[in-house]
């Protein structure tokens, strides 16, 4: 249950263990529900609110104590079922925009940490099955949070998608050199004194996402043209750094 919940309704595993907890504990302190996920409190706190934001879990108090409670598997199904419905809904719609005359780029705005995670479940689908990425780790890390991008990673590796990422030289970053083999990722690092860059750039077949984690939000534009540019852009910095 716990890995049909990871694969199939975009949940990492600890929130996929609090959802189960809390689904059969029925309304519960969060106290309760981080016991019986076997995770920390404050841990279970947060992603329990992730969840609400979500629209998965509800919140409200009893005697001055919150509490929190989960929507049914079946309510869960239909949540799905909806979001699938109504991106069929607006499909022939959103095609017309980029049929007919001169070609327009496609832009998507996303906002906060929920719209960034869609962003990178988008790059999922990677049919190049490569993502080149400028990325500042720990600010991505704040806003989506470790317990999701570990179950991401997970799934592009899963998917065989390869990542070639530039970090800043800071000691925390170097960590990841070495995971090339199990995170089929390749990294290289520049100064990040010399040049500052706390948002991130991700770039995958036509398209390049934006990511402000100030802002919180993420802007996608879709086009072929501007994607080739990005990315020789990149390639020259790639070569250029250790």
């Amino acid at each position: 249950m716990l890995q049909e919940l990871t694969n199939n309704f975009y949940l990492s595993e600890k929130e996929a263990k609090v959802y189960l907890a809390a689904l059969e504990l029925g309304r519960s302190r969060v106290s309760l529900i981080a016991k019986k996920a076997g995770l920390n409190r404050i841990t279970a706190y947060e992603i329990l609110k992730r969840l609400v934001e979500m629209g998965i879990a509800h919140s409200a108090a009893y005697g001055g104590i919150q509490t929190f409670t989960v929507i049914s598997p079946k309510t869960l199904v239909e949540k799905m079922e909806s979001r699938l419905a109504v991106a069929k809904k607006v499909l022939p719609e959103l095609s017309l925009l980029t049929g007919g005359g001169a070609h327009k780029p496609a832009i998507a705005f996303y906002e906060g940490a929920e719209g960034i995670r869609s962003i990178y479940e988008d790059t999922l689908s990677c049919e190049e099955k490569l993502i080149i990425n400028i990325a500042h780790s720990q600010n991505l890390l704040n806003v989506i949070g470790k317990d999701y991008f570990d179950q991401y990673v997970k799934k592009r590796v899963r998917r065989n998608i390869k990542v070639k990422v530039l970090l800043s030289d800071t000691t925390e970053n170097k960590k990841y050199k070495q995971e090339i083999k199990s995170a089929l990722r390749e990294v290289k690092f520049f100064d990040d004194k010399k040049y500052p860059l706390p948002n991130e750039i991700l770039v995958y077949d036509d398209k390049i996402a934006h990511l402000s984690f100030s802002a919180l939000v993420g802007v996608v534009v879709e086009d072929k043209d501007i994607a080739q540019s990005l990315k020789s852009l990149w390639q020259m910095v790639w070569d250029s750094v250790k």
